[in-house]
């Protein structure tokens, strides 16, 4: 075999291999996102897929035009795989407009001509753009400074972090109270907390304080669908000494709020107009900082002089309930009956006994396997909506879980676009 034919046939091993492997990234991204795979793709394929697909077009043509030039059957097989594989890659943009028009519509049937009066001189012009897409998304890096690593936390086992970001001025500016997600279990502020964001936001005049707040640790406990987790931590998460559940987690970040609370001028944080942003567990957080902050069951928890003006949560975990194993109960247990720590830990039940409930923006993506759209976002919107309590629910069309982890991609984008002016609208009390 010559040296040419030995060429030929790694590459058509090659390309065979490239269309195989993304035929099977497609169906489980279409077809299977509540798997395990299904839901790791869905958080990172739409967002490369358009341009990962020349690959697979290339790859088709030099199957076709090496092994079936002439064979109309295989041709035809090879062209259906690569059409599956591009729709695939394409149904996510082609859902965008729809995806808009439906936020529109969410946000006028809320706030009516003052969000259609609403200046938006300095926020985004458009909710999403190619050009931001491939260039990413500007920011001013002028108009604010970043401190990192500041500890608010030791409790003699373990010291708590975070950083601070502040725009240039005398203050006190509005603040952003970020929380990281992670299952519980993995995580941290910085890097893995999409600070693009937190850049993006200083820059419109928000303090922003990214914070870390405890794990889980699972040694000892049975892995179950956390050991994805687990596998991708990658050392990202910091070296706790103590394990800390969700009532731990939170009582950590009350704590936090104390001190931002006792160093207002020093961090030039507007107490009276706080907004709480949390990602899938963090977003479990943030809904817990959102209705718990007034609620008797978190007496002493938070600042009594921090006033939350709205809740953004970003596919959020809002309702566990518990099983017969009582797998979960772990993560959970506290000071109250278990079945009554599930009830004060999930907003789901945590909203029907509060008295005090800020307006929420859930933003959460319509293939999310992990936080499930149907139960998790648009379920918890419907139930706050039969409350009669202001919820706004954005829909990120064929986005998996962590659409925003691409801040620059069109879920991140759009997300922004809308997160942007509801805090502006409830800023003016509207």
């Amino acid at each position: 075999m010559s040296p040419k034919q030995i060429i030929r046939y790694l590459l058509l091993i090659l390309c065979y291999f490239v269309i195989g492997v993304f035929a099977g990234i497609s169906f489980l991204y279409l077809f299977m996102d509540s798997s395990t795979f299904g839901w790791l793709i869905a958080m990172f394929y739409p967002s490369v897929a358009p341009s990962l697909f020349i690959l697979v077009f290339s790859s088709g043509v030099i199957i076709i035009r090496f092994s079936f030039m002439k064979k109309k059957r295989e041709m035809l097989l090879v062209s259906c795989i690569c059409l599956f594989i591009f729709i695939g890659a394409i149904i996510p943009y082609a859902a965008i407009p729809s995806g808009i028009a439906d936020a529109e519509n969410q946000m006028l049937d809320v706030y009516g001509s003052q969000y259609s009066n609403l200046d938006t001189s300095d926020m985004r012009s458009v909710p999403y753009s190619l050009y931001d897409n491939l260039f990413g998304i500007p920011v001013d890096e002028t108009k604010y400074s970043v401190e990192y690593n500041i500890r608010y936390l030791d409790n003699g086992q373990d010291s708590f972090f975070f950083d601070w970001y502040c725009p240039i001025g005398e203050g006190p500016f509005p603040v952003i109270i970020a929380i990281h997600g992670g299952a519980w279990v993995i995580g941290n502020k910085g890097p893995i907390n999409i600070p693009l964001f937190n850049h993006y936001f200083a820059s419109k005049g928000y303090v922003v304080c990214d914070i870390n707040y405890g794990l889980f640790d699972l040694a000892g406990q049975p892995l179950g669908e956390f050991s994805a987790f687990s596998a991708l931590d990658a050392g990202v998460s910091p070296d706790y000494n103590a394990s800390y559940n969700i009532q731990d987690q939170i009582e950590n970040i009350g704590y936090f709020t104390k001190t931002l609370e006792l160093n207002s001028s020093r961090y030039k944080a507007d107490m009276d107009n706080v907004f709480v942003v949390g990602r899938s567990a963090g977003g479990n957080m943030a809904s817990l900082v959102t209705l718990g902050y007034k609620n008797p069951l978190f007496m002493g928890n938070f600042s009594s002089n921090m006033t939350i003006k709205g809740g953004v949560w970003m596919y959020p975990v809002t309702n566990i309930t518990r099983d017969a194993a009582g797998i979960f109960d772990p993560f959970v247990e506290g000071n109250l009956p278990i079945e009554e720590q599930y009830k004060k830990l999930f907003a789901g039940n945590l909203i029907s006994n509060s008295t005090v409930v800020p307006p929420i923006i859930i933003i959460h993506g319509s293939k999310d396997g992990l936080a499930d759209y149907a139960t998790q976002g648009l379920g918890f919107y419907q139930y706050a909506q039969s409350l009669g309590r202001k919820c706004v629910l954005i829909t990120i069309p064929w986005a998996g879980h962590g659409f925003d982890y691409n801040f620059n991609g069109f879920g991140g984008q759009v997300s922004t676009f809308y997160i942007e002016r509801f805090m502006a609208l409830e800023l003016r009390g509207i």
